[in-house]
């Protein structure tokens, strides 16, 4: 799936700085953990084995993702923002909000609703699917509740819509009676 364009310095430098955070974390060496991860992401996407020396710009986009994903997943603390690292802004946010990580910081986060539930609407009651969140830790929540435009245009993110599968992780109503509370 070669798009024609060889990856970038900025991109090869993003992976291995996240290789490096998750080396510190686990203890092992770099270039150890570079090898297992691109094998576990080429097994997991069923695709070829790749060089970052001359990888197209599509792979080691998704490559990038598969990293940041590893590190929500398994808590790797990093130095820098994952917000910094992502080549994908769409897939991070979305990954924060599954993984419930503050979309600026990293931190544990809530979900701040991007299109307003209302003060007459009982969130237990309003089907979620389809309205824009992101999650945030609480002390940047406070923030988007005081200046959300400017706060979301300072960091180049924004809400992204729910589906079924983040209302279920996230605990929000989904519209499907059957799984859940009247």
């Amino acid at each position: 799936m070669d798009d024609g364009r060889t990856i970038s310095v900025d991109q090869r430098r993003k992976i291995f700085a996240i290789i490096r955070d998750i080396s510190l974390w686990s203890g092992h060496e770099p270039e150890e953990i570079r090898q297992y991860l691109e094998w576990d992401f080429c097994s997991r996407a069923m695709r070829e084995w790749f060089s970052l020396s001359d990888c197209d710009m599509t792979t080691a986009r998704e490559f990038i993702t598969y990293l940041i994903s590893f590190c929500f997943h398994w808590g790797v603390p990093t130095k820098d923002s994952l917000l910094t690292q992502t080549d994908d802004i769409g897939k991070y946010l979305y990954l924060c909000l599954e993984n419930r990580r503050c979309a600026i910081c990293n931190r544990p986060a809530e979900v701040h609703h991007v299109d307003r539930i209302g003060m007459g609407m009982d969130r237990e009651k309003v089907v979620h699917v389809g309205l824009n969140a992101i999650a945030l830790c609480r002390a940047h929540h406070e923030e988007a509740h005081r200046r959300e435009n400017a706060l979301f245009a300072d960091y180049h993110i924004y809400g992204i819509k729910l589906d079924k599968h983040l209302c279920k992780i996230l605990n929000l109503r989904s519209g499907e009676q059957s799984s859940e509370k009247r």
